[in-house]
């Protein structure tokens, strides 16, 4: 019973560390006002992603096909979410940079999707906004912690699978 319970519990905290940092960055946005700019909403969609992969890790706790194509997808996830974060640290200590704030702006909000939800999904701050950091770390630091830390989750999930259910 212990050996069937045991690899849901990589791809739970993957998915737990995913929904606390939208929650947080929610919270931010709303009480603070500390509004997103297109990196964060990149970066959102990124934990987006990687929450659901590692929700479906969760639902199919045996590595078949399903598993592999859902590992894979939260990996790109992952990757993705990384590069943006990592980018965005880069933007913030190059502030004659810029993140493409008319173009990739002007598309993220004509997404569909945003205006069920404007509060999650509207990009409307600027890439090179100086926000007080947390604990020494900007926004975008933290951000790339999160995504090393799922990063770690979804390997030592895979390696638990792999251990466990004795495929891959």
């Amino acid at each position: 019973m212990r050996a069937m319970a045991e690899p849901k519990k990589w791809p739970l905290l993957g998915m737990m560390l995913g929904v606390g940092a939208l929650v947080a960055a929610l919270y931010l946005q709303i009480s603070k006002d500390w509004f997103p700019c297109p990196l964060c909403i990149l970066q959102r969609y990124a934990y987006i992603i990687t929450a659901f992969g590692f929700l479906g890790l969760v639902c199919f706790p045996r590595f078949g096909a399903t598993g592999k194509t859902l590992a894979l997808l939260t990996g790109l996830g992952v990757l993705a979410g990384l590069g943006v974060a990592v980018y965005h640290v880069w933007v913030l200590s190059n502030p004659l940079q810029t993140c493409g704030v008319d173009p990739l702006q002007n598309t993220l909000n004509a997404l569909p999707w945003v205006q069920l939800w404007p509060n999650m999904f509207v990009a409307d701050g600027l890439c090179t906004a100086e926000y007080p950091p947390f604990f020494g770390l900007s926004l975008p630091m933290w951000s790339a912690l999160g995504f090393v830390g799922q990063g770690v989750l979804l390997v030592l999930g895979s390696k638990r699978r792999r251990m466990f259910t004795g495929s891959w």
